[in-house]
C-alpha cells in the first residue's frame, strides 16, 4: 500500500478513536447510557481495527505498529513516541473492555471510571510528548488530524476530572442553610417516605424504588436502559453523596423525573439522612 494512503488511513483512524472516546466520556449518564455503550464498543472496535490495519500496511510504513524500545531504533526516532502510543491505546482499550464488562460485573465500574479518567491524562501527556519530540515541526499538519480531537477531549472533560469531593456532612449543612428559618433538622423517616412514595408524574418511574428497588442497600437497575446501578445506601456504597456537584445534579434530574417537581432543600437532606441510616 502506498505510504501516502497509509498515512491518510492512520489519521482517519485517530479521528475515529478520539471521537469515540469523547462521545463515551460525555455520555456516561443514565439518560444517555445507550450512546455511552455504543461509543464504548466503538472505541474497542477501533483498537481492533488498528491491529488489522497493521497487517495490511507495508513493513515500516505509517500503519506498522510502533515497537516500544529502551533505546533509539534509528537516528531521530525517539522511543517515547512508541511507548506513549502503546500506553494510550492500551489504556483506552482496557477502559472500554472494563466498561463493557461492568454491565455484567458492577464491581468493575470503579475500575472503568478510573481508567477513563486516567486516559484523559494520557491524552494530554501524548500531545505534550509529540510536541516535544518534533519540537514544533509538523505541528500544523498534525493539528489538522487527530491531535485537535485529542485536545478537544481534554478541554471538554477536564472540568469533570477536577470535580470537588465534598464531605457528606458539608453537603447536608448546605441544604440546612438553604432550608431557612424554622429548620429543625433532617429526618431519616421523612427521607424514607420520600424514597418509597408513589406518584403519577411518570409511568416509567413511579417511585425511587423503580430503579433502586425497595432495599437501598441492594444493587438497582435503570428502568429504561437496564444499566446496573450501585446501591444508594451509604453503608453499601460509601461514595454516595460525597460529590456536591453530582449530588445536586442527580436531585435536579431525578426529582423532576420521578416526582414531576423540584425537591426542597429539606427533602434532599432528609433523603441523604435516610440513606446514611441504611
Amino acid at each position: 500500500m502506498n505510504a501516502r494512503w497509509e498515512f491518510r488511513l492512520l489519521r482517519l483512524w485517530h479521528a475515529a478513536l478520539a471521537g469515540g472516546f469523547l462521545v463515551a466520556y460525555v455520555t456516561a449518564d443514565e439518560d444517555t447510557y445507550a450512546m455511552h455503550v455504543f461509543s464504548g464498543y466503538w472505541v474497542v472496535g477501533a483498537v481492533v481495527l488498528r491491529l488489522a490495519l497493521a497487517l495490511v500496511g507495508s513493513a515500516g510504513g505509517p500503519l506498522a505498529l510502533p515497537k516500544p524500545r529502551l533505546t533509539w531504533a534509528k537516528p531521530g526516532r525517539n522511543p517515547l513516541f512508541a511507548w506513549m502510543a502503546a500506553i494510550l491505546v492500551g489504556g483506552m482499550a482496557v477502559a472500554g473492555v472494563t466498561g463493557i464488562a461492568a454491565d455484567v460485573i458492577p464491581a468493575l465500574e470503579d475500575l472503568h471510571e478510573g481508567l477513563a479518567e486516567a486516559s484523559l491524562w494520557l491524552v494530554l501527556a501524548h500531545a505534550a510528548i509529540i510536541a516535544w519530540i518534533f519540537q514544533g515541526r509538523r505541528v500544523r499538519e498534525m493539528l489538522k488530524g487527530s491531535t485537535a480531537a485529542l485536545f478537544a477531549i481534554a478541554l471538554l472533560a477536564a472540568p469533570a476530572a477536577f470535580a470537588a469531593d465534598a464531605a457528606r456532612d458539608a453537603i447536608k449543612a448546605g441544604y440546612a442553610r438553604q432550608a431557612g428559618p424554622g429548620f429543625a433538622g433532617f429526618s431519616p423517616e421523612r427521607g424514607r417516605a420520600l424514597f418509597e412514595s408513589k406518584n403519577t408524574a411518570s409511568p416509567d418511574y413511579a417511585s425511587c424504588t423503580t430503579c433502586h428497588t425497595a432495599d437501598p442497600t441492594a444493587d438497582g437497575r435503570h428502568a429504561k436502559t437496564g444499566r446496573a446501578i450501585k446501591p444508594v445506601a451509604v453503608s453499601a456504597n460509601p461514595k454516595r453523596f460525597t460529590d456536591a456537584a453530582k449530588v445536586e445534579e442527580r436531585f435536579d434530574r431525578d426529582c423532576q423525573t420521578v416526582l414531576g417537581r423540584v425537591c426542597s432543600a429539606t427533602e434532599k437532606g432528609d433523603y441523604i439522612a435516610y440513606m446514611e441510616s441504611k
